[in-house]
C-alpha cells in the first residue's frame, strides 16, 4: 500500500471512531457550558407558608424556614428572587438568620445569597464560626466555593476574633445551639 492510501485509511479509521462514540450535548448541557458551570443544584424549602408572585418573579417563605441548596440556610423569612428566563438569581432570608456549610456556620439579621458569584453576604450582628475559631462584624461575606471569608466592622465597629489554638471541629459544631440549622419538619 502506498503512503497515501495508509493516511487515507487511518483518517477514516479515526473519523469513524468518533462519530460512532460522539453523543451530542443536550440542550441543557449546551446552556451549562455556555454559563461556564455544571448545573445549579435543586433548592429544597420548607416552611409555614409561601406566597408566590409569577409576575414579580418573586417567592416568599415565612416561619421556620429551612432551606437546602449547597448549603443549608435557616431563618424567618425567605425571599427567592428569579431572572428574566425564570433562573434563581438571589435568596434572600431575613431574621434570626443561621447559615451551615460542612465545618463553617454563619449567623446574622439577614442573609443576601448570589447565586452566581456563589457568595453569601451576612449583616446584622454578624458571627461566623469556623472548628473552634469566631469572628464577629458587621458585615460577612462568606465565599461557598472556597475557605475564604472577609468580615468588616461598621463605622466604629470593629472585627474582633477568637482564634483558638486547637482547632475542635466535630465536637464545636455539634454543640453549638446558636448556629444550628434545623432540617425539615
Amino acid at each position: 500500500m502506498r503512503l497515501f492510501e495508509k493516511s487515507f485509511l487511518f483518517a477514516f479509521f479515526v473519523f469513524s471512531w468518533f462519530f460512532l462514540f460522539y453523543t451530542p450535548l443536550s440542550a441543557q448541557e449546551l446552556k451549562d457550558a455556555a454559563s461556564g458551570g455544571a448545573r445549579k443544584k435543586t433548592i429544597t424549602v420548607t416552611s409555614d407558608t409561601m406566597d408566590a408572585d409569577k409576575n414579580g418573579r418573586l417567592v416568599v417563605f415565612r416561619g421556620n424556614v429551612f432551606a437546602e441548596e449547597e448549603f443549608n440556610l435557616c431563618g424567618d423569612v425567605l425571599s427567592v428572587y428569579y431572572d428574566e428566563s425564570n433562573e434563581v438569581k438571589e435568596i434572600v432570608a431575613a431574621g434570626n438568620v443561621r447559615i451551615v456549610d460542612g465545618k463553617r456556620m454563619a449567623r446574622g439579621e439577614k442573609a443576601a445569597y448570589d447565586r452566581n458569584r456563589k457568595a453569601v453576604v451576612i449583616t446584622g450582628k454578624a458571627s461566623a464560626k469556623q472548628c473552634s475559631d469566631i469572628v464577629n462584624g458587621e458585615k460577612i461575606t462568606f465565599y461557598l466555593e472556597s475557605d475564604r471569608m472577609i468580615i468588616e466592622g461598621e463605622g466604629q465597629g470593629r472585627v474582633r476574633a477568637k482564634i483558638l489554638p486547637n482547632k475542635e471541629c466535630q465536637e464545636v459544631l455539634e454543640e453549638s445551639e446558636e448556629f444550628k440549622c434545623r432540617s425539615a419538619r
